[in-house]
């Protein structure tokens, strides 16, 4: 009877021991599975801690979520960049000035600004022989006049003021501001550093004639042509009535400025002033660009603030726009 119970009581401990060693290596299997878990989730026993760990679904960051949906472009060879010039952003047909950028006579030291009779381009009357504009926008000059003396039948269209230097601009406003007060001359008189003029792109417009008779250009047919024909030669008739709160400057019907004739043509057909048209460019990408076509091409422009770009197929220019970037033309080929 004793031995029958010793056999018991061992098959007793023997099925105890089986009991314990499963529950051990349960245990041992639940903690493996778990690091690995915690692993695979980056998550810490801190989080499990906190009740994070057996969150299902991993989080993800919205930089993350963001790299995933949008792969990075990729850069572009050296080869193929087009880098900026120093001091670009403020050289160009389009660089703006006003009473809020002036004009940056270190970038533009090496201007193309030469004296008009000089050039033997343009032939008109002028208020002055010693009369300056930039070299690139003569021929343009010379034939707008030349076809708005044809359309209206009369050979006066002239030049009244050209381009100005610092020293010629402050003479100016300070006779204005002695005859007519300061309130005046800082309404139709740009101060010295701030004037379109000293671009050598922008030209106010008289009526002369060689044997000396001058005329009041704003109600003459010549303002009404140009006016409406400016921009086929790439110039924009830059201060207009509907746009005084946008410029600073009062209403001037003489005063034209070179952007170029695919800006031009734009901004007439869109009535812009050069404000406008600037903030309206800093919208057009390499991606999404502006497609214009005028009377002598279609042109591609767009705007970036990066040092450089992949340099285009096309022919191309590139013109600063004096605030904070570059604006970009292409010329399409047909």
């Amino acid at each position: 009877m004793a031995s029958r119970k010793r056999r018991y009581r061992k098959k007793k401990n023997n099925n105890a021991a089986i009991v314990v060693t499963m529950i051990l290596l349960l245990i041992v299997t639940a903690a493996i599975a778990l690091t690995a878990f915690l692993l695979i989730n980056h998550k810490t026993f801190s989080d499990l801690a906190e009740g994070k760990a057996f969150d299902p679904v991993q989080e993800t960051t919205e930089e993350e979520s963001s790299a995933a949906e949008e792969p990075a472009e990729p850069e572009i060879p050296e080869d193929e960049r087009y880098y900026f010039e120093d001091g670009q952003m403020h050289r160009g047909d389009l660089i703006l000035v006003n009473a809020d950028y002036p004009y940056d006579f270190d970038a533009n030291a090496n201007s193309d600004v030469v004296k008009i009779r000089d050039a033997k381009i343009i032939k008109c009357a002028m208020a002055s022989e010693d009369f300056e504009l930039s070299g690139s926008i003569m021929t343009s000059v010379q034939v707008m006049i030349e076809d708005c003396n044809e359309a209206i039948g009369y050979e006066d269209t002239g030049i009244s003021s050209a381009y100005r230097s610092l020293e010629y601009q402050q003479k100016i406003y300070d006779e204005t501001m002695e005859e007519y007060g300061k309130a005046y001359a800082d309404k139709y008189v740009a101060k010295p550093g701030y004037s379109e003029h000293h671009t050598g792109l922008a030209l106010d417009m008289g009526i002369y004639r060689f044997d000396g008779y001058v005329g009041t250009f704003s109600e003459s047919n010549n303002a009404k042509w140009i006016n409406n024909n400016c921009q086929l030669y790439g110039f924009v008739r830059r201060y207009k009535e509907d746009k005084i709160s946008i410029t600073g400057i009062s209403n001037e019907s003489w005063h034209f400025r070179y952007v170029g004739v695919p800006h031009a043509t734009y901004m007439n057909e869109h009535n812009l002033c050069l404000e406008e048209y600037i903030e309206f460019l800093r919208t057009r990408t390499e991606d999404m660009p502006l497609v214009v076509a005028c009377n002598n091409g279609s042109y591609k422009i767009w705007f970036t603030s990066d040092e450089y770009i992949r340099e285009p197929e096309n022919p191309f220019e590139v013109s600063g726009n004096n605030v904070d970037g570059y604006i970009i033309t292409e010329t399409l080929i047909a």
